[in-house]
């Protein structure tokens, strides 16, 4: 189920930067402090250090420990990552 979860993550992405609509998406620039901690990132976007997984797809990393790429990233809006932790069962 996790590895489901995260491809419906990645696919929502996709699909709104495809069809040009990042107003359903959260855009932001990953610093150097976020790129050392994914849990400090989630924080600051979504006020919990527990959407790490959504983090790592967004980044393109596979792992908690891999450093996050200093860029500008587009991740889901909580609505969106509450409705599909909930689909998926995570």
């Amino acid at each position: 189920m996790n590895n489901e979860y995260r491809n419906a993550i990645r696919d929502l992405i996709n699909k709104n930067i495809q069809q040009g609509t990042l107003n359903n998406l959260i855009v932001w620039d990953v610093r150097s402090d976020e790129a050392q901690d994914p849990t400090l990132l989630s924080l600051r976007i979504y006020g919990s250090r527990k959407h790490t997984d959504v983090i790592q797809v967004a980044c393109g990393v596979s792992g908690i420990y891999e450093k996050l790429p200093e860029k500008r990233i587009a991740v889901p809006k909580i609505t969106d990552v509450m409705r599909l932790r909930t689909e998926y069962q995570v």
